[in-house]
């Protein structure tokens, strides 16, 4: 079996609540989104306060993103 290769390096748009509790905030995206930037991805993080739900404004500007 060949080992996972990487094809290209895909933009990325992460957002995350800051009160999340289902996927707390400081032990996901605070650590994988450093990792993922100095690995070279093109990394747009948002971060909104609440839980574990995408406010309207966020997903209008995910939306916008994933259509350029």
């Amino acid at each position: 079996m060949q080992p996972i290769q990487a094809n290209g390096k895909p933009p990325i748009f992460i957002s995350h609540g800051t009160e999340d509790q289902t996927m707390p905030i400081d032990v996901t995206s605070r650590k994988f989104v450093p990792r993922l930037k100095a690995l070279g991805y093109e990394v747009t993080y948002r971060e909104y306060q609440g839980r574990h739900q995408l406010p309207p404004e966020i997903l209008r500007e995910a939306i916008e993103w994933m259509s350029k």
